[in-house]
C-alpha cells in the first residue's frame, strides 16, 4: 500500500541516487569508461575474446568430451587474459569496483540502521565487513567492529 510515509523514503532514496550520481567515484566511472569504450587496442581484444567466447560456448555444450575442449578453453582464458590487461579495461575494472563499493556501503548503512538482522546481497563477494557490521545478516556471528 503505497502512502505518504511511502512516498517520502522513495523521495529520499531519489536523493541518496542523485549523490552518487553527482560524486567523484561516478564521475570517474563514467570517464573510465568512456576511456576505455574509446580505446582501439581494447575493442580489438574484446571482440578477439567474443570470438572466442562463442566457440567456447559451443564446444560446452558437450563439455570435456568435446575433442577442442582444452584448445578452446585455454585459448579463450588467454584471450580474456588479454582483454583485461589492456591499461583502460583494468583502469575502467578498478573505477567499476570503487563504485560498486560505494553502492554496497550506503545499502549496508541503510540495512544495519534498521535492523542488525537485516539480510543484504552486496554485488561484491570481497566487500569490506568491517566498516558497519556483517554483510551477511549476522548469520556468520562475527563480533562488529566500532
Amino acid at each position: 500500500m503505497i502512502n505518504s510515509e511511502v512516498i517520502d523514503v522513495l523521495d529520499q532514496v531519489d536523493e541518496v541516487s542523485e549523490m552518487i550520481l553527482n560524486s567523484e567515484i561516478y564521475q570517474d566511472y563514467l570517464e573510465a569508461r568512456q576511456t576505455m569504450n574509446a580505446d582501439k587496442e581494447a575493442h580489438s581484444h574484446y571482440q578477439t575474446f567474443m570470438q572466442y567466447k562463442e566457440r567456447y560456448d559451443e564446444v560446452m555444450r558437450f563439455g570435456k568430451y568435446h575433442p577442442d575442449y582444452q584448445t578452446v578453453t585455454r585459448a579463450t582464458r588467454k584471450s580474456k587474459r588479454a582483454y583485461d590487461m589492456v591499461p583502460s579495461v583494468m583502469a575502467y575494472k578498478q573505477k567499476e569496483t570503487e563504485l560498486q563499493n560505494l553502492v554496497d556501503e550506503v545499502i549496508t548503512i541503510i540495512a544495519t540502521s534498521i535492523s542488525e538482522n537485516v539480510k543484504i546481497e552486496v554485488g561484491n563477494p570481497f566487500f569490506r565487513t568491517d566498516m558497519h557490521g556483517c554483510s551477511t545478516g549476522g548469520t556468520c556471528q562475527c563480533q562488529i567492529h566500532a
